[in-house]
């Protein structure tokens, strides 16, 4: 009997949809409902970009008072202090919760590529074998982008989290305008780090979301029909 997975190949193979794919050079991978092997990969991709959208935010709250702290005759610092040690700790937390939610999406990912590569050796003739296995090399390079980018987040959010540390730990024992004015040989590499920090949160929330938008389960013909009669 064949596999879960064959039978999704082979009805994207034999539709319409699939020829319409080839045509416009997208994804063959055709989305086969919530039971599909690739169900597990997008959940984790999809909770993974939304890490990192909360990633962003949480980092820039850290960082706007961060620079209200540093800001020359700052004011309420005892107030800003507090806020800023908050922020850091739902930086702290995130940045272990998308480690966490990166590493899911790396596990979904090595156990379809791995079933569906043993797979294929299940097909009884050349063709449909073929072209399933340039439908797994399309999705396992895509899914590869995706990774990489979250692991340049990861990489990044280490040392971010380390700086504000200390930065926090510094103003827990001096806070007073005179020692924050000491610091200011700083701010440069700190700076520095926070936006390429962003700028790689930026890259995996635009890979992950041309991930997701590649295996979008299409929408049914009558929702199709309604949003162009609204148009």
């Amino acid at each position: 009997m064949p596999s879960h997975l064959a039978r999704i190949l082979l009805i994207a193979l034999l539709s319409s949809a699939t020829l319409a794919c080839r045509s416009t050079g997208a994804s063959f991978l055709l989305f086969g409902g919530p039971s599909a092997p690739q169900q597990d990969l997008l959940d984790s991709v999809q909770v993974a970009q939304e890490e990192c959208v909360g990633a962003r935010e949480d980092f820039g709250a850290a960082f706007h008072l961060y620079q209200r702290l540093t800001a020359p005759q700052a004011v309420e610092l005892e107030e800003l202090s507090g806020d800023f040690e908050d922020a850091l700790d739902a930086c702290r937390e995130r940045a272990q919760d998308l480690g966490l939610r990166i590493d899911a999406a790396q596990k979904e990912s090595a156990a379809l590529f791995q079933g569906w590569n043993e797979e294929l050796a299940h097909f009884s003739g050349d063709t449909l074998r073929k072209k399933s296995a340039a439908m797994l090399q399309d999705t396992q390079a895509r899914a590869q982008r995706v990774a990489g980018a979250l692991e340049g987040v990861r990489k990044r959010m280490e040392p971010v989290v380390l700086k504000l540390s200390d930065y926090a730990l510094f103003f827990h024992h001096n806070l007073n305008a005179r020692a924050i004015a000491t610091l200011e040989d700083t701010y440069k590499d700190f700076d520095a780090e926070f936006r390429a920090l962003d700028r790689e949160l930026e890259q995996a929330l635009s890979e992950s979301q041309t991930f997701l938008t590649a295996f979008a389960e299409p929408a049914p013909a009558s929702e199709a029909r309604a949003d162009a009669a609204k148009k």
